[in-house]
């Protein structure tokens, strides 16, 4: 394995990086920081908590100038990605004194302004916040020559292609690109040949790590709770997340599991985002054992040591049940995952175990 000097950083880059006790790059970095030097545009695809956001951060950070206004835009699907991702780079950037704006809706304009004012070279935001920005003027991309879009399958998938394709045509005509994405679907596919043009494709990594046990049980819908209480019951954790395709359902199995005395939370879109913010505190510091989720939390978050992923609903959308499983069994920590298969569910499932190719085992 290279040292991050063998990959092309500047000295002062990677003494901000030993510092903060980077010593040596991961796989993803390995392999996207030497492209993105190059001034080669990149499209990859790599795993949740794989390293992917030091590793475009590393491939632009070097031809940032401190002393110019904004460079490089971020573009990520959610609030909570928006504010890990921000944190992340922040940690780096202010060593080297570069400045870092984050821009995301549900935030109050007061917010907003406080940012802006600075003079920042980056800027992390969701696809609607930062469009409007850019179209009141308050952020000026036409020198912007580095864009990320960050977990750009969600981005479509939750109707921002429009945005993603608007925000390209307003930065510099030879924006270099990197783009990451957890699967390749349809979207990323069209958006990638139409947009991109000319780019080195990677697949990084193994979708779902082996550290992660995936079981599977057959049941009716009906024995969901008291399975749900009997495999709380067997296993020690100090997390769980427990998946849910609708809110109402969601909302159902938080009532069940407080009534049988297990601290538990929801969280779907009906939340404020300082209730979202509040709810995952709670649960990063162990004072809330159960989250009970709906896609809308699905990706983004970065909450280690969560012990148990339940899927108490097959995903409608295929790619989601690697999304939803990635937040077990992080980096070298293992982890489990149960999925529940009603007799509606059996076609679905046989679908995504063929398609990611899962090692999953039955249990009755």
């Amino acid at each position: 394995m290279k040292s991050f000097a063998e990959l092309g950083v500047k000295k002062d880059i990677v003494n901000v990086l030993s510092s903060l006790n980077f010593v040596k790059p991961l796989e993803v970095q390995e392999l996207i920081v030497p492209l993105a030097l190059q001034g080669k545009n990149v499209v990859f695809t790599s795993r949740t908590g794989s390293g992917k956001t030091l590793a475009y951060l590393l491939g632009f950070l070097g031809k940032i100038n401190n002393k110019a206004g904004v460079q490089m835009i971020v573009m990520v699907p959610t609030r909570e990605l928006c504010i890990q991702v921000g944190k992340e780079m922040k940690k780096i950037c202010d060593l080297l004194n570069i400045k870092i704006g984050v821009l995301y809706g549900g935030r109050d304009m007061g917010g907003d302004h406080k940012t802006l004012v600075r003079k920042n070279q980056i800027y992390v935001g969701t696809p609607g916040r930062l469009i409007q920005h850019i179209n009141e003027k308050h952020i000026r991309v036409g020198d912007v020559n580095y864009v990320v879009y960050d977990e750009s399958d969600q981005m479509f998938d939750q109707g921002f292609y429009d945005e993603c394709v608007y925000l390209k045509s307003r930065v510099c005509k030879n924006a270099q690109i990197i783009l990451s994405s957890a699967t390749i679907t349809e979207k990323v596919q069209e958006f990638i040949q139409k947009e991109i043009v000319t780019f080195e494709y990677l697949k990084i990594g193994v979708l779902i790590p082996e550290t992660i046990t995936q079981e599977i049980m057959f049941c009716k819908i009906q024995d969901k709770n008291a399975a749900v209480l009997k495999l709380f019951s067997k296993k020690k954790f100090k997390r769980a997340i427990i998946f849910c395709n609708t809110k109402v359902r969601s909302n159902g199995v938080a009532k069940f599991l407080d009534f049988n005395k297990y601290v538990c939370r929801v969280l779907n879109s009906d939340l404020e985002q300082k209730d979202r913010q509040n709810y995952l505190n709670l649960f990063k510091e162990s004072k809330v054992k159960v989250i009970i989720a709906t896609d809308v939390a699905a990706r983004g978050l970065h909450i280690e040591n969560v012990d148990i992923v339940v899927n108490y609903d097959v995903p409608t959308k295929l790619e989601f049940y690697v999304h939803r499983i990635g937040r077990t069994g992080r980096g070298i920590n293992k982890g489990y995952a149960l999925t529940f298969v009603c007799p509606e569910d059996v076609e679905r499932f046989k679908t995504i175990k063929e398609m990611f190719d899962l090692n999953v085992k039955e249990i009755k």
